[in-house]
């Protein structure tokens, strides 16, 4: 009866290996348990907890796929749920010893690989069938192995030795070698000695999250270098042990040459002086010249208070991930810095973004906004030459002219921090200054070149600029950074739109893809379903592809109520709201559909009694349009008063459309143009344009986006 039940869990995680989220509650929910029999029942069967027991089941099917696929160690980590590549080479090496890339390479079997819990040799016997269909293998995974690197070698974009920039340099996450997991120490101690380092006139300096995807790579330096374009490698390790810390040091060039090393024993107090004096000594190995106030800059102790960095140092490697709960986290984390140590600049600067992106992401933007500009103008006046705090400033302000001022200081002084150059590049975009957009895009992806989110707006960049080729070569080239579909669907179909200037090619090849990746059907069957409504109006059609969708895939169940919500299909969208599958959503889903169902059934006073008896906590648009709806323009004003992001002006093109003010509906249509997601054709399925659809401006923008001719 154990193994019964213990094979239907695996069944079910194995149906769900990809979602990264899925976890007790969402296993408890298939089983028909709750989720103390869920605990209670996988413990008894395999004596691990439920996380465990997940885990272990994702590592050991990434070891399966990693001897019998050419997938990217990326690749995989995402197939199997692993959100982070860099987490997943740590669990995968702590499970079995062996980093996935050496595990890759020597094609090590499952019986016989190391667990860190009960090592054991691994014995070899005379050489056998088995010994020569190993060493068979390894052949092959060597031909493969050359055959990518030299495939990824010969891209345009990358350079060759020679001509990689001589004052360019990455730093590799350190190893951690404590006794106790000290991997976000470690971690910080990479990412300050970079900050250090980023912050010198004349030196390139490669982001954290770029080279970070290369911890426990089984990959050689000149790879490395070649694939970041960087002359110089900084690697290291980072030894803590009842507060004694040891770190070493080592400086490599792009030919493999070691340039320096150093071991520094000292005391955890005088970590932040390690940390200065490797920076310098790097700057003085790559023959920089220093002035006073890069001198100053090597030399400054961000705090004092050691408890205080501790706190800091955890809070920032949490802010990465974008979850509403880790940026939670790292405000708790670094208010509780400041409450030490009052004049502690990052913690403040922490805070203020870690707000802006809460408001950004997780709704409530007016709260989170007027703290996050509370907290920039604190950080101001204690040091009025933070790059953060005008980065912040600019996106807060970035409806406003005074944003471009802003952005160009703080790129003028954080000149190698790409979330900058990213977020700027955006802001221009949405100001219709494209080729200089395109020339900061390419700024932020050079400083940071496996970042989703600058890759990501390269290519549509480079769209815009009508590059196609190009960006098609950077599609290719960085798809395995992409967990989702959705993540490049908008610049593929773009791509396609903008070569055939005809959206019947893009139906096409929709239809084409639906049919050749049936493990993805029920994403380009949600787009099917979403493009018929787009391009011909044609709902019958859109109904059939949109519940095909859900009916092959039940992951689509929160888009399918959306969609017949916003198409008008209320009826059957109340049966699913009423129905026990809606009951298996998160609460917080639960609650943002049911904000949806009142809006679109025009009870618009449901939608704030919701509000009030719940915690959902709509953004921008949900609450620009409802207070749209009920016509009280003071709270609508209120929305945007620190209103952020670049999907503003189609929030507002819509708000405007329920407001009936045609003139500024138009404005903020034609400001939307270059958005990669919330762009025309995807803004016109919204029902709250019925009213504009025959009008002649409205139909310039439909001939623009090749869409009259369409529907003609």
């Amino acid at each position: 009866m154990a193994q019964l039940f213990i094979d239907k869990v695996g069944a079910i995680v194995a149906q769900n290996l990809s979602n990264e989220n899925f976890g007790t509650s969402e296993l408890a929910t298939q089983l028909g348990l709750s989720n103390s029999q869920t605990l209670r029942k996988v413990k008894a069967a395999t004596g691990k907890s439920v996380n465990q027991y997940i885990r272990e089941f994702r590592l050991e099917k990434a070891a399966i796929l990693i001897k019998k696929t050419d997938a990217t160690i990326a690749e995989i980590s995402y197939q199997v749920g692993f959100s982070s590549p860099s987490y997943f080479n740590k669990a995968f090496r702590k499970y079995y010893g062996v980093a996935p890339g050496e595990y890759k390479a020597k094609i090590i079997n499952l019986n016989e690989s190391y667990k860190t819990t009960n090592r054991t040799e691994v014995k070899y016997k005379s050489m056998s069938k088995r010994t020569l269909l190993i060493v068979f293998t390894l052949l092959l995974v060597s031909i493969f192995g050359f055959l990518e690197i030299n495939q990824l070698s010969s891209k345009n974009d990358l350079p060759s030795n020679n001509e990689l920039p001589p004052n360019s340099i990455a730093v590799l996450p350190f190893k951690d070698l404590s006794p106790k997991d000290n991997q976000w120490f470690s971690d910080g101690i990479s990412d300050n000695i970079l900050h250090a380092l980023a912050q010198i006139k004349d030196l390139s300096v490669t982001s954290f999250t770029s080279s970070s995807t290369y911890r426990d790579t089984d990959k050689k330096i000149p790879q490395i270098a070649n694939e970041l374009g960087v002359f110089y490698i900084l690697e290291g390790s980072v030894t803590l042990v009842d507060g004694e810390i040891k770190i070493i040091t080592q400086l490599i060039d792009s030919n493999d040459k070691h340039i320096w090393s150093k071991e520094y024993n000292d005391n955890f107090d005088n970590v932040i002086s390690i940390q200065n004096n490797v920076a310098l000594e790097v700057t003085k190995q790559l023959k920089n010249t220093l002035n006073q106030k890069d001198q100053d800059i090597l030399t400054t102790f961000p705090t004092e208070n050691m408890e205080a960095y501790h706190l800091y140092l955890e809070g920032k490697r949490l802010n990465a991930s974008f979850r509403f709960d880790d940026l939670q986290k790292n405000i708790k984390n670094n208010m509780q810095a400041i409450a030490l140590d009052s004049n502690f600049i990052e913690a403040y600067e922490e805070v203020a973004m870690s707000r802006m992106l809460l408001g950004q992401n997780w709704g409530d933007n007016l709260k989170n906004s007027a703290e996050s500009s509370k907290y920039v103008e604190m950080i101001l006046v204690k040091d009025p030459n933070s790059g953060m705090a005008y980065a912040v400033k600019a996106s807060l302000n970035d409806t406003k002219p005074i944003a471009e001022e802003y952005f160009e200081k703080a790129i003028l002084l954080s000149p190698n921090n790409s979330e900058f150059h990213n977020w700027y590049s955006t802001y221009l975009r949405s100001i219709e200054k494209a080729e200089k957009s395109l020339y900061f895009a390419r700024i932020a992806h050079r400083l940071n070149p496996m970042d989703h989110s600058s890759i990501r707006g390269l290519i549509w960049c480079l769209i815009i600029n009508n590059k196609l080729e190009e960006a098609e070569d950077y599609i290719e080239k960085y798809r395995f950074v992409f967990r989702t579909k959705e993540r490049l669907f908008t610049n593929e179909y773009s791509i396609i739109l903008r070569r055939h200037k005809n959206w019947e090619a893009v139906l096409d090849w929709l239809n084409n893809k639906q049919e050749e990746e049936p493990k993805h059907k029920g994403f380009w069957l949600s787009r099917l379903a979403e493009y018929y409504i787009i391009v011909h109006q044609n709902k019958t059609m859109a109904y059939k592809y949109a519940l095909e969708a859900y009916e092959v895939d039940s992951s689509f169940l929160h888009w399918f109520i959306e969609f017949l919500l916003k198409q008008g299909f209320l009826s059957e969208a109340e049966n699913i709201i009423t129905s026990e599958e809606f009951k298996s959503l998160k609460e917080w889903d639960k609650n943002y559909l049911m904000f949806e169902f009142y809006y679109y059934n025009k009870e618009y006073s449901k939608c704030l009694d919701l509000i009030n008896e719940t915690k959902v906590s709509p953004g921008v648009y949900e609450m620009s349009r409802l207070y749209a709806q009920l016509g009280d323009i003071e709270k609508y004003d209120s929305v945007y008063r620190y209103a952020n992001g670049s999907r503003l002006p189609s929030f507002k093109s819509i708000a405007k459309a329920a407001l009936k003010e045609r003139d500024s509906m138009y404005f903020y249509l034609n400001k939307s143009k270059y958005h990669f997601d919330w762009n025309i054709p995807y803004l016109i399925q919204y029902p709250e344009f019925d009213a504009y659809r025959n009008e002649p401006r409205f139909k310039d923008l439909l001939k623009e986006s090749f869409l009259l001719e369409s529907r003609d």
